[in-house]
């Protein structure tokens, strides 16, 4: 049987559906983790004037969180390859439900930069250990999927508990019912129960390899791991001397030319990325002319195509490799109309002066960065062999280095007038994460390159 086939009915019989239920834990943590890490976004305004703090300090405040969650991809990366998902991810959520708690008992400055520095440390691993997880449990012709749905998860995340926050700040005030807002503090503390709820449900149900669940039966694990299947005690046995024997091998990671062409990608991305989720309402103020108000309403439409094509990214990931059966067209050729269709639009943009026609645009650019997200996330699974979780944390740690820096490029634009220009450093953005896509090999692993043992 091929990773592609997924039949009702195998050698074994019917399968069971373990597999969906731990994508299902994957998605909510992403979901979870993403509430609890922009819950200061929306009081950001009470927390500056509560606690005495400028906007410039506030910046850096923001900051400290992806500062730190750059740095720790990698360590955080080789913990969760040592220690396993299951102790490792559920170790990180405690630490970052903390650090949400934490937030409401800050008094100054320092201590609220502390807690953001402990909130990147806390999940950075996140991503690391998913992306660990999903090779091991489901099988190559869905990883674009699970990708794509873990990362329309994470947008999904921010939106609701942004929604959710800003209803509690205000309260409910009706002809009926007058319930009066929470204060800042009290919400930080209500956003760190989910992750303790997910913690306890996690920890319990979940194992590291399909092989040592209970729910897993035979036909299961014949769909994940294909023709590799093997009896199962003898899988788990050889599975566990892999991944508790074999130490990272470090020196094959940062001299293969395809792990640094991953890299690329994910630092360029991220930056353009992150560029609507930061300085894009003022883009809109300054460049357009519109107000406060409604750049509101006008940032929340790229985002919302984001998410979508985070989704169908994974969706057509997995439909290309089952129609050639190749991850160059399935990950490489899709991430590269991607990329290219990203820049294109948002160059196009920036001509354009009618604001309906700009912003849609600007909105089809970002529903092709969501569909090249699933593709850099697919291929950092299929190219880390057996060690995905340290991979991992270094292609996400580029990414977030770009994510840091990219806000302080645009500030520097943005005090000297070049509000409209902006546009074309993003649309060289994404150019430039095509070219890396163009120069990548998708096939076989980072440690195959040099022997020339690839899979087509």
């Amino acid at each position: 049987m091929t990773d592609q086939d997924e039949p009702k009915l195998n050698s074994y019989g019917t399968p069971t559906r373990a597999r969906y239920l731990v994508l299902t834990l994957l998605c909510l943590v992403a979901a979870v983790a993403y509430i609890s890490r922009n819950a200061i976004s929306v009081p950001a305004k009470l927390i500056q004037e509560e606690l005495n703090i400028t906007q410039t300090q506030m910046g850096w405040v923001m900051s400290a969180f992806f500062w730190s969650y750059a740095l720790s991809q990698i360590p955080s990366g080789w913990l969760a390859h040592v220690w396993g998902t299951r102790r490792s991810l559920t170790a990180f959520a405690i630490l970052w439900s903390i650090a949400t708690a934490l937030t409401g008992m800050v008094t100054g400055f320092w201590m609220l930069i502390g807690v953001r520095l402990i909130f990147g440390i806390s999940q950075a691993g996140i991503f690391p250990c998913c992306a660990s997880t999903i090779s091991k449990w489901l099988p190559h012709a869905r990883r674009g999927l699970a990708s794509g749905l873990l990362g329309s998860f994470m947008s999904i995340g921010s939106a609701f508990g942004a929604f959710s926050i800003g209803v509690l700040l205000a309260g409910i005030h009706t002809a009926d019912i007058n319930i009066p807002g929470l204060s800042w503090r009290t919400i930080m503390y209500l956003c760190a129960v989910p992750g303790i709820v997910w913690v306890v449900v996690f920890y319990y149900w979940f194992r590291d390899r399909p092989e040592e669940h209970a729910g897993v039966n035979p036909a299961e694990l014949e769909i994940i791991r294909g023709d590799e299947v093997k009896e199962p005690a003898e899988q788990s046995q050889v599975q566990k001397a892999e991944v508790h024997a074999e130490s990272t091998p470090w020196e094959q990671i940062l001299t293969s030319f395809s792990m640094w062409m991953i890299c690329g990608q994910q630092f360029f991305r991220a930056a353009g990325n992150i560029f609507y989720m930061t300085w894009f309402p003022v883009y809109l103020q300054k460049a357009r002319n519109i107000s406060v108000a409604s750049s509101g309403i006008w940032t929340s439409l790229p985002l919302l195509t984001f998410v979508v094509g985070n989704f169908l990214g994974g969706v057509v990931v997995d439909w290309v490799l089952q129609r050639t059966g190749s991850r160059r067209w399935s990950r490489q050729g899709v991430a590269i109309v991607a990329m290219l269709g990203c820049g294109l639009c948002t160059l196009c943009a920036y001509f354009v002066q009618e604001m309906k026609l700009a912003m849609t645009l600007i909105s089809v650019s970002m529903f092709f960065a969501g569909l090249g997200g699933a593709c850099g996330y697919t291929v950092t699974i299929d190219k880390g062999g057996q060690h995905v979780a340290p991979i991992f944390g270094m292609m996400n740690m580029m990414g977030n280095l770009g994510a840091a820096l990219l806000p302080v490029v645009v500030g520097v634009m943005f005090d000297a007038g070049l509000y409209g220009t902006v546009l074309i450093l993003m649309a060289g953005i994404y150019v430039s994460a095509a070219l890396c896509w163009m120069l990548l090999n998708p096939n076989g692993t980072v440690f195959e390159e040099k022997s020339g043992a690839q899979r087509a």
